[in-house]
């Protein structure tokens, strides 16, 4: 399992997948009948499908990388930002 302790500012990673607390948090969400269910998870498939490597731009106090993102969503520009967690959703690049 990748490890977020070891990535520092400056690092890309690839988004691989979506994490499986944020599928599950997606469908307790949706059997609520919240609106905007799933809304991490969908941002996370936008990233995939649009900008899969991202770069590292920050540790917080906590010690989570955190990176940030436009995408596109129906014609318009979102700006995202997310932490990074230690789960099996993204890989380090390698540098060079």
């Amino acid at each position: 399992m990748p490890d977020r302790t070891r990535l520092s500012v400056g690092d890309q990673i690839r988004i691989l997948s979506v994490p499986k607390s944020d599928f599950e948090q997606r469908e307790r969400e949706r059997r609520q009948g919240l609106s905007d269910a799933g809304y991490t998870a969908d941002t996370i498939e936008r990233i995939i499908a649009q900008h899969p490597i991202v770069t590292i731009d920050r540790i917080d106090e906590h010690g989570f990388p955190w990176f940030d993102c436009d995408l596109e969503v129906n014609g318009q520009t979102e700006f995202h930002s997310l932490a990074i967690m230690d789960d099996e959703s993204w890989e380090r690049i390698a540098p060079g």
